[in-house]
């Protein structure tokens, strides 16, 4: 009791030799620094909240645009790669109309030599004609009826000499396997044609994929860091699949190719033995 007593007699000194200044320990002042610490800590929890809030919403906008930028690049490399096709179209179909106005020169040639014959086999009918009226302005009537009675003579002596107008069996058995080359040659062009086709469908779909790629990695990496991670794992699933569906047509696309280039080589073959065989059919007729 006496300890406390002192104690309180020493606070009251204390109380009374204490002047308003800070820092103070007066129970007013302290509350109201403390509430004062409190809303001014509260305000600068505030602030820094409505900065951080500016800087997500600004990393946003910049993330969009981004997005927006890569959507045009792809729309860019979308519409070039139209634009390249449509102008190997119009190279090819230029290709085709030169082929076609040389071929329509060339028939236009055949057509002035054929018409040139036809005025030479005219004439020559002409002139046989005039040969013919002066030869019966030669001959007699009866030296007639004796040339006609020959002539119907020779005739019945012809028609009975045995003789066939059928083909040989060899020169039947080279015609045949004409038709059988022939008809090989125009399936394995089909199958070359078909195998190029397929290998150009598939060069465009490979051609997709590796073009949305780096989209779909650039749009990860932006969910990654926007920790928007249930974006990021369906792009990396899309990511894994498209992957998946590129080395699919790739080892399809190589198959292929193996493929065309064996049919080529085929159809090459195919073409030579053709060849050949025309020559020697040809041969054969003209000897027959």
């Amino acid at each position: 009791a006496d300890k406390f007593r002192r104690k309180l007699e020493e606070l009251e000194k204390e109380k009374k030799s204490l002047k308003f200044q800070l820092p103070s320990r007066h129970p007013s002042i302290s509350s109201f620094l403390d509430r004062f610490v409190t809303q001014v800590q509260a305000a600068l929890h505030w602030a820094a909240d409505h900065r951080i809030r500016h800087e997500e919403t600004q990393l946003w906008h910049e993330n969009e645009h981004k997005l927006l930028r890569s959507t045009y690049q792809e729309r860019m490399q979308v519409s070039a790669a139209r634009r390249n096709q449509l102008f190997q179209e119009k190279k090819w179909l230029q290709k085709e109309i030169e082929d076609l106005r040389a071929r329509l020169a060339i028939l236009e040639a055949k057509d002035q030599h054929l018409r040139r014959e036809i005025e030479e086999q005219d004439r020559l009918i002409q002139s046989q004609d005039c040969e013919l009226t002066a030869l019966l302005g030669c001959v007699s009537l009866r030296e007639l009826q004796e040339i006609s009675k020959a002539v119907d003579d020779t005739l019945a002596s012809s028609y009975q000499i045995p003789f066939s107008l059928d083909l040989p069996g060899t020169i039947k058995s080279l015609q045949e396997k004409e038709q059988s080359f022939s008809i090989s040659i125009k399936e394995t062009t089909a199958k070359v044609c078909t195998s190029q086709k397929l290998c150009s469908t598939l060069r465009k779909k490979v051609s997709d994929i590796e073009t949305q790629l780096p989209a779909l990695l650039e749009a990860k990496m932006l969910a990654v860091s926007g920790s928007n991670f249930g974006t990021a794992k369906d792009l990396t699933e899309e990511i894994r699949s498209l992957t998946s569906e590129k080395e699919g047509l790739e080892g399809l696309l190589n198959e292929l190719l193996v493929l065309s280039t064996r049919n080529v080589r085929k159809l090459e073959r195919i073409k030579e033995d053709y060849t050949r065989l025309k020559q020697e059919l040809e041969q054969g007729e003209a000897t027959f």
